[in-house]
């Protein structure tokens, strides 16, 4: 037998030694305490969010108080903390263990336009599985600052570096032409800073309302600052708005600070959930569609007290500029047999408010929901 037949006979013999132990291995049982890992690691995910006070976090943790499955294995959620949009951004695409983190919309074009070399592929290797809610722009000042350009020259604090207020406070103060000097601390910290004279301003892009800034009296000599068309000029204003949403923070949100009847303009950026685009058919590709599949599912739920307010705002199917919805996600929007159907008791709900000279509005979140349910049980009678 020449050697090169020789070789050709040892590698079949090898290749066939090989299967045959794979499928010993796929036969054989597993013990219990082997099946009992493979299962928990089957049906579990990541998310990565923000500060353990944010808004991030509690949106990551709202999904696993209502995803986890408490008596089997089906789903395991893992909120994480994590220091916010930008970072979070760099945490899928490099660190292990992460499958999915919120981040801001602008944040892929802003780390395309960072490194290009690095980052010029990242609308490829990231997707999107839904967009959640709008983060707006807050910074704190002293009364003496009226406006955005009066911190010329001036100390900021920009929270964490890489955060999603770091990176959209970079971006709006570079587009409005105000240049001001960053620092990094926490917000309980910037708060006394500002109020001692210290630093001139504290910033924070998250959902309204932030509580620490809630927490805020009119003794403190502090105000949310304005930023939009009445306290810009013409071409700041429109450059935000090539970038950035309008939008108001209220007295209800802030009651402390902002006076009955009155708002403060500012700009709002969407915050994502953004996953890793895995390789489709990968074990980590699969157990982020079961987390879609359950997530859309039982999204209802999470528009319900004790839940975020902010859920009741979110539209699944809203698409994001410049974004690639992840496959699954994608496909379960698609299928007939998910699409919302109409609501008639919420549709005659929102017509009898509106007939008897109200909205929303003039509820709370609770008082609204008790009226809802009481209203559903006579529009059931109604219907029988």
């Amino acid at each position: 037998m020449s050697f090169k037949t020789r070789t050709k006979f040892i590698f079949v013999l090898l290749a066939a030694l090989v299967m045959t132990g794979t499928a010993y291995a796929q036969q054989r049982q597993l013990s219990p305490y082997e099946k009992q890992r493979f299962e928990r690691n089957r049906s579990s995910v990541s998310i990565i969010g923000g500060g353990i006070n944010g808004t991030y976090i509690r949106y990551a943790t709202d999904i696993a108080n209502e995803l986890d499955d408490l008596k089997g294995n089906d789903m395991r959620v893992l909120p994480l903390i994590g220091r916010g949009g930008g970072q979070n951004v760099i945490d899928i695409l490099f660190l292990r263990g992460i499958d999915m983190g919120l981040t801001q919309q602008d944040h892929l074009s802003f780390f395309k336009n960072l490194d290009p070399t690095l980052y010029g592929d990242i609308d490829n290797r990231i997707r999107y599985i839904t967009k959640l809610y709008n983060s707006e722009y807050h910074l704190i000042a002293r009364t003496d600052v009226k406006k955005f350009d009066d911190l010329k020259g001036k100390t900021v604090n920009f929270w964490r570096p890489w955060s999603a207020t770091d990176i959209g406070s970079q971006t709006i103060f570079r587009l409005i032409g105000v240049d001001v000097k960053p620092i990094y601390i926490d917000t309980a910290k910037a708060l006394d800073k500002v109020k001692s004279g210290e630093i001139a301003a504290t910033v924070l892009l998250a959902g309204a309302p932030v509580p620490g800034y809630a927490k805020l009296k009119k003794e403190d000599g502090l105000h949310i600052v304005p930023l939009g068309p009445n306290s810009l000029s013409p071409e700041q204003n429109a450059k935000l708005l090539e970038v950035y949403l309008p939008t108001k923070l209220t007295h209800k949100q802030y009651p402390n600070i902002i006076p009955e009847g009155q708002d403060v303009e500012s700009y709002a950026s969407g915050v994502v959930l953004a996953v890793y685009n895995w390789k489709e058919g990968s074990d980590r590709y699969n157990k982020v569609a079961r987390f879609v599949d359950k997530f859309f599912a039982k999204f209802p739920n999470l528009q319900r007290p004790p839940r975020h307010p902010k859920w009741k705002t979110v539209n699944l199917a809203a698409n994001i500029p410049g974004w690639t919805r992840f496959k699954p996600a994608q496909q379960w929007l698609d299928n007939p047999a998910n699409r919302k159907k109409p609501d008639a008791a919420k549709d005659a709900f929102a017509a009898f408010l509106k007939e008897s000279g109200g909205t929303g509005q003039n509820y709370s979140d609770a008082e609204l929901e008790a009226l809802f349910k009481k209203f559903s049980t006579w529009w059931a009678t109604q219907q029988r």
